[in-house]
């Protein structure tokens, strides 16, 4: 097995389920959107995620794991942040011990991610071996075991402070303040109505 694993889109490409107008085209779409390079490639309407996920289960590293049929710890669950699962669109399973000690089992869409694996081990502290689940099951199992939903994340402004910060904000610079609110907007982290609210 190669110790560094060949990307998803470069993977597939050389399986011939794509060709390269469309993963240049799925890279345009990852870099100016966000988001996974598979997802782009599903959303572009390239290749379907189902065949995505039997391309890398017949990769024997990445094994395909049913998200229905998994009991899993709330230890195992608190070793990633709730919001870092929501954002990634990752699930921990299980954690193991090995002889090389600890490691994390991690449903993911991407498993050739590295350096969201990397992102992983570092906050679980222990090694991950990613497996792969479709990117609807892992929502469903996260709003399952977090009824809540995803959090705000601490990064993003709540309406109600941009409201009272708005005069702070607007004598500092009005132009800033009118740019992250139509970031915002943009996002769609602020509705129409909460964009007409703040001028």
């Amino acid at each position: 097995m190669e110790s560094k694993p060949t990307k998803l889109g470069e993977m597939l490409l050389q399986a011939g389920l794509i060709d390269q107008f469309q993963l240049d085209s799925a890279l345009s779409y990852h870099r100016n959107v966000g988001g996974r390079i598979g997802t782009a490639l599903v959303k572009l309407g390239y290749i379907p995620e189902e065949k995505i996920l039997e391309f890398l289960a017949k990769q024997s590293q990445f094994p395909r794991v049913d998200l229905h049929a998994v009991d899993i710890p709330r230890t195992v669950l608190s070793m990633i942040p709730v919001a870092k699962l929501y954002k990634c669109m990752v699930l921990p399973l299980e954690l193991k011990m090995d002889g090389a000690g600890k490691m994390l089992v991690v449903a993911m869409t991407d498993p050739t991610n590295l350096f969201l694996i990397d992102d992983l081990q570092f906050m679980a502290g222990c090694r991950v071996s990613p497996v792969v689940a479709a990117e609807a099951e892992i929502l469903s199992a996260l709003n399952r075991y977090f009824p809540g939903g995803m959090p705000i994340a601490a990064s993003v402004p709540a309406l109600s402070t941009l409201e009272h910060n708005r005069q702070t904000i607007i004598n500092y610079n009005d132009d800033r303040f009118d740019r992250l609110v139509a970031l915002l907007h943009t996002k769609g982290i602020l509705s129409q109505r909460e964009v007409d609210r703040l001028k």
